[in-house]
């Protein structure tokens, strides 16, 4: 029996005001940046959906998920991130 873990979701809110912060200029759709965290967090029963968001980003490690080695993207952390593309896609291209 699976455990289900209750997941901190992103905003669009919050990745405009992150955005924003850091000075980035978007290029992407915010809508599915999170739709794609979000689901990926689910799915994978990460517990905040941010620290997927921030993998993508700004390429920061998930300790808990081993996405990096000698600052390098695991097999996990390779995993993650072609999924969070997919999902992105799959939202943009309805």
């Amino acid at each position: 029996m699976k455990t289900t873990v209750k997941i901190k979701k992103v905003t669009i809110k919050a990745i405009r005001e992150h955005f924003n912060e850091q000075g980035y200029t978007p290029r992407h759709d915010f809508a599915g940046l999170k739709y794609a965290a979000n689901n990926l967090a689910k799915e994978q029963g990460i517990e905040d959906a941010w620290d997927v968001l921030m993998l993508i980003i700004e390429n920061r490690a998930i300790p808990s998920e081993y996405t990096h080695s000698y600052g390098f993207h695991t097999r996990n952390g390779r995993y993650l991130i072609e999924t969070f593309k997919e999902y992105y896609y799959e939202y943009t291209r309805r």
